[in-house]
């Protein structure tokens, strides 16, 4: 039955929501890498290689089967394993065909790797899938407590991107789950799941697919757009800080330019040491005139950047001199300046009474930028990272440190680049402003809620599945169930209770129903010669001749054993029809039957009833269809009987005689009656015979030809036949009063055939106190035609024990010469038919005494039946009879009248 699937079921499901889950996790999130328009790292956390292999393995899942009997699933899924091993050789080399590299861990592309090389290889022995269950377990124990690692660090651990590192890690372990799952579902191919199942698991795994992308694409979005408001936030701070300090050293240059000569340099001397005063993060100034640094006022007087700034090449490359007349923007070379950046303002200074062109003279004001920036320090520090990148490729960060090559490096190969600007001053442009996500915490946060919400999405669609699959198993199942139900289970008819059910649907509503009821003849008897195997092929052949015959013009059923029914309408009036439709099964029923190497031929008996006003349940139209083919048995089998009233009688008056027959046993109401046997020679009684007699009314006795017959059908005899042995034995030992004698009882064909016979006999014997010499069984040529070799022991046995044997009614059965040799017989009785004819008919006389010369022509003692006349008597004896028995010599009477 299909229930015992549920457990290869459930693992079908798993496997495939486990290889839709890779495959369409590996397409949405390729489709997206085309599509997406910027081509930043930030949008793709992952290798093309990883998703590659991540969805070839998920094919290959698919179709991975070690007990199918389909090649092409073989086929493909050792196609894709292959793939999937390529892919994963290419990302342990580093993805030669991605333009930037999503540092997944190695470790990971191993892993796939094998994993496909595993399923390319479908290995089938016992050891090796043992080892793919502990090994694919081991792995995915282990990847699943990395996977949980990033919920304790919250720093991506298996690739540069945060959601990289736990798609990657939950793709590889989705594909050791899988591969786990088809090492233990190795009892049988794994069954087809539904079509609805599979639309159920490819919608809502690409649903699941799409949300992720679509989330992770607008946190990234939002990402961006915060990178780019730090640094659109940083270019307008250095914008305003800018404006604000060259709009205070142009007041001081203004003044300069209106101080008198006279005092002109005390002033201006008076003036730096105010600015520097007041200013903290101002480190010097400087008095340019033409191309020489004329003097310098210092904050630390051990200090002097007149010499850095002659001595550094970089910062006099970017002095303009066609710009000397214009505000300018130095910034000093790292080297010389490793505690801090150091920007140089130049500031025109434009003397009055001077002569020189506007320009010639300048101040060049030194800042400490770190200094400067460091009253705009924040209490809250951002994960995002704004830097400026200076023209000789070094980068300062906000605060206006340089860049460490520590610092870089992280940038370059962990940090996430968000967007880049410009720094665009009334003094400077096209300086280049980058953000980056620095700090990947809190993106390591949101991505594993991100990547919960995507497995809770994966779990959701395997519950739809398993429940849908498990649902549509249930229907399946309980239509099988219903079928078997229904349906005899070897030949796939109907079986008893449902045609039954259906005549009761009908009989009230249609009264025209016509009822076949068929039976097979001798159908036992292939059972037992040919084997049971034999015998239901040949049921399951003749079901589908007999369905072929009916087709929609009736229903057919198994009704048990070797008996079908056929039950049709409009066929009361039709004799034609029904003629037809009998012919037509007898003639299918005929037809040779090829079975193995048996060729079997059979006939049938059928019973056909209609239904009539006169009947009032449904059972009663099969009842009468069944009364009808035992009538057609009882004329010789392979016929046709149409139910008539006067079966139902003699099948009433038969279930009336069982049941009296029954407690007549039971309340002991039968008798024995005895008839005596004489000597021939001198007419001496040497025995009597137990006749039994049964009284069912008062003076109103019922023949042993009527009820006798009925107990050996319905097994009763057994019972009848013990209870007459003891009476007869008691009777034999009181008959020993009056003289030797010997009690001849009649055995049943039955009770003899059973093995406890014998030892009931011994046993009867013993409490009755009656010898074995004293009793005589008589018994019939059938008894020992149906086995032959059983009932030679037997008898044999009971001789032994001086019982004697007597072969009753000889001469009527159909035993040879050579056969009736062979038995272990003392007498034979002659049957009355003989007898009764001897003084009208030549032909009895003739015959009769044929048959005394052939019994004593094998050592038989002959006694004749049924003598009723002096005639008949003087006529045995002539003939060499030794024993007479008859109505001449005395009525059979009770045991208290002998």
């Amino acid at each position: 039955m299909r229930i015992i699937q549920v457990d290869q079921q459930a693992k079908a499901v798993v496997n495939l929501v486990i290889g839709i889950a890779l495959f369409m996790a590996a397409f949405v999130i390729l489709m997206y890498r085309f599509l997406e328009p910027t081509q930043l790292q930030l949008y793709h956390s992952l290798s093309s290689s990883i998703l590659i292999a991540a969805g070839a393995n998920g094919i290959a899942l698919l179709t991975y089967d070690l007990n199918s009997s389909k090649e092409w699933k073989s086929g493909v899924s050792r196609l894709f394993a292959v793939l999937a091993i390529i892919a994963s050789v290419d990302g342990f080399m580093g993805s030669l065909f991605d333009s930037f590299d999503a540092q997944i861990h190695q470790s990971l592309y191993v892993t796939l790797g094998i994993t496909g090389l595993w399923m390319a290889l479908r290995l089938r022995n016992v050891v090796a899938i043992r080892a793919q269950r502990i090994l694919a377990a081991l792995a995915a124990l282990a990847l699943a407590a990395i996977l949980l690692m990033h919920f304790v660090t919250e720093t991506p651990l298996l690739a540069r991107h945060p959601t990289g590192s736990l798609v990657a890690g939950a793709l590889v372990l989705l594909a050791l789950i899988g591969l786990w799952n088809q090492s233990t579902a190795t009892e049988g191919e794994l069954p087809c799941v539904s079509v609805l199942t599979t639309s159920v698991a490819v919608v809502g795994l690409l649903i699941s697919s799409a949300i992720g992308v679509t989330l992770f694409h607008n946190e990234m979005n939002e990402l961006r757009d915060k990178g780019r408001e730090a640094a659109v936030g940083l270019n307008l701070s250095r914008r305003a800080a800018g404006k604000e300090h060259v709009s205070t050293l142009r007041r001081l240059a203004e003044r300069w330019e209106n101080y008198p000569q006279t005092i002109h340099d005390e002033l201006m001397a008076l003036d730096m040491v105010a600015v520097l005063r007041d200013v903290d993060f101002l480190e010097s100034l400087i008095l340019r005139r033409g191309n020489e640094l004329v003097w310098e006022r210092s904050r630390h007087q051990d200090t002097t950047y007149k010499e850095m700034y002659l001595e550094d090449g970089y910062l006099q490359q970017q002095f303009d001199p066609t710009r000397k007349g214009e505000v300018q923007m130095l910034v000093a070379s790292r080297s010389r300046t490793e505690t801090g950046a150091r920007l140089f303002i130049h500031v025109p200074i434009d003397f009055k009474d001077d002569n020189y062109e506007n320009g010639y003279w300048g101040v060049l004001a030194v800042v400490n930028v770190p200094k400067m920036l460091s009253n705009k320090a924040l209490t809250y520090r951002s994960p995002i990272y704004t830097y400026t990148a200076i023209s000789n490729g070094m980068l300062l960060d906000e605060y206006g440190h340089w860049v460490s090559d520590a610092t870089l490096d992280y940038l370059q190969n962990r940090a996430l680049f968000l967007y880049e600007s410009a720094l665009d001053t009334e003094f400077t442009s096209g300086t280049p402003i980058y953000s980056y996500m620095y700090d990947l915490k809190e993106m390591q946060a949101r991505a594993n809620l991100q990547t919960l919400v995507t497995f809770a999405g994966i779990a959701i669609v395997l519950f739809l599945a398993l429940t849908i699959e498990r649902n549509r198993e249930l229907v399946v199942q309980g239509r099988q169930l219903r079928f078997q139900a229904e349906h005899d289970a070897l030949t796939g008819l109907y079986n008893r209770t449902t045609i039954e059910r259906m005549i009761a649907d009908r009989f009230h509503k249609q009264r025209d129903l016509t009822a076949l009821f068929i039976d097979l003849d001798g159908f036992t008897l292939i059972n037992d010669s040919l084997g049971l195997q034999v015998g239901d092929r040949l049921l399951q052949v003749l079901a589908q001749r007999l369905s072929n015959i009916v087709g929609n013009r009736g229903m057919l059923a198994r009704f048990g054993g070797d008996e079908f029914l056929i039950v049709t309408q409009n066929m009361h009036e039709n004799e034609e029809a029904v003629a037809e439709l009998t012919s037509k099964i007898l003639s299918a029923v005929a037809q040779p039957y090829r079975i193995m190497h048996h060729k079997i031929y059979l006939t049938a008996s059928i019973g056909v009833a209609h239904q009539t006003e006169d009947q009032y349940a449904p059972l009663e139209l099969i009842q009468r269809a069944d009364m009808a083919m035992h009538q057609a048995k009882r004329q010789g089998h392979n016929h046709v009987q149409i139910y008539q009233d006067s079966m139902s009688l003699q099948f009433k008056s038969s279930a009336a005689m069982r049941s009296s027959l029954q407690e007549a046993i039971e309340k002991n109401q039968l008798t024995l009656h005895y008839q005596p046997i004489v000597r021939c020679n001198d007419g001496a009684t040497i025995g009597y015979e137990a006749l039994l007699r049964w009284e069912r009314e008062p003076g109103k006795f019922i023949s042993p030809t009527e009820f006798i017959p009925l107990a050996e059908m319905t097994g009763q005899i057994i019972p009848l036949s013990e209870w007459v042995f003891r009476r007869a034995c008691e009777a034999a030992v009181k008959l020993q009063e009056h003289g030797p004698c010997k009690m001849a009882v009649n055995l049943s064909t039955l009770h003899f055939n059973r093995t406890e016979f014998t030892p009931f006999l011994e046993q009867t014997l013993e409490e009755t106190g009656c010898k074995p010499e004293w009793l005589e069984l008589e018994l019939t040529e059938s008894i020992l035609m149906e086995n032959t070799d059983y009932a030679v022991e037997v008898l044999q046995n009971l001789r032994n024990k001086n019982i004697t044997i007597s072969l009753d009614d000889f001469g009527t059965g159909f035993s040879s010469l050579s056969y009736l040799k062979r038995l272990p017989v003392d007498k034979v009785k002659i049957d009355r038919s003989f007898v009764a004819g001897i003084r009208t008919h030549r032909s009895d006389r003739v015959l009769i005494g044929s048959v005394i010369k052939i019994a004593q022509s094998l050592d038989f003692a002959v006694v004749a039946e049924g003598v009723e006349t002096p005639q008949q008597a003087e006529f045995v004896t002539e003939l060499g009879c030794n024993y007479m028995q008859g109505f001449y010599f005395g009525r059979p009477v009770p045991l208290e009248e002998l």
